[in-house]
């Protein structure tokens, strides 16, 4: 098994690069996750390529043993459990019935938040318009793994509507969420930036806009909160 210990290894330094910048994740294909439990999800989604521990892991036959201040430098999270992986970005090519479009989502926390809601309510298949990349680090963790078992897709709610979905937005001014209670079996939710909501031309293409009601203390929810909330009710109570 290897044994890396100079910062100056060009293996270290590319990985350096793929964790910290998105333009070389994009070029090379490749991500970077920290920890055990990121590590075992990319292994079970058959997307890991080589293992960089501080000891030998069983279970991984691609492996490197780094020194703590390799790891230290590549990770920047506060604790590193000594453990990560440098993966092949998947080919996502799967389409539920039910969509997450995500329109210009700026927090890599709110992006990982919002992963983890959609499959926790079903929702299998997202979209990413203009939003913060997927694959950084902060992302990644916030995610907890979730995002594996997501298909990321390319798709207009142009073509989506075409294809046969029904297509809810949000907004201060929608329909109060509790009064839906039927849904078609292909929908889309669309949620917004965190400061500027869904873009205009996204509010006019959508069948219906929906809204969160709330007592008169809270002018708005972060979109993580308010999305997570959108596709519990559509999950459960929307028949």
């Amino acid at each position: 098994m290897k044994t890396i210990s100079s910062k100056d290894n060009a293996e270290i330094k590319n990985l350096i690069k793929i964790y910290q910048n998105r333009k070389a994740r994009n070029e090379s294909n490749l991500f970077i996750v920290e920890g055990y439990n990121m590590v075992e999800e990319a292994f079970k989604a058959h997307v890991l390529k080589h293992v960089y521990t501080l000891k030998e892991e069983k279970g991984y036959k691609n492996q490197s043993i780094i020194a703590r201040e390799l790891m230290d430098k590549i990770c920047d999270s506060v604790t590193p459990q000594g453990i990560i992986g440098l993966c092949e970005k998947p080919n996502m090519t799967h389409v539920g019935n039910r969509i997450l479009y995500l329109d210009r989502i700026q927090d890599p926390g709110n992006l990982g938040t919002l992963i983890r809601s959609a499959r926790a309510f079903n929702f299998d298949t997202i979209i990413l318009n203009n939003t913060v990349d997927l694959y950084n680090p902060k992302t990644l963790r916030s995610s907890e793994g979730n995002l594996f078992y997501i298909s990321f897709i390319e798709r207009s709610i142009e073509e989506l509507k075409k294809d046969g979905y029904f297509i809810f937005g949000t907004s201060m001014n929608g329909k109060v969420l509790e009064d839906v209670t039927d849904c078609p079996k292909k929908i889309v939710l669309i949620l917004g930036n965190e400061g500027t909501g869904v873009s205009h031309n996204l509010l006019q293409e959508s069948d219906v806009n929906l809204t969160i009601s709330m007592n008169n203390n809270t002018e708005s929810l972060n979109v993580g909160v308010a999305g997570s909330i959108i596709m519990h009710h559509l999950a459960f109570n929307c028949k």
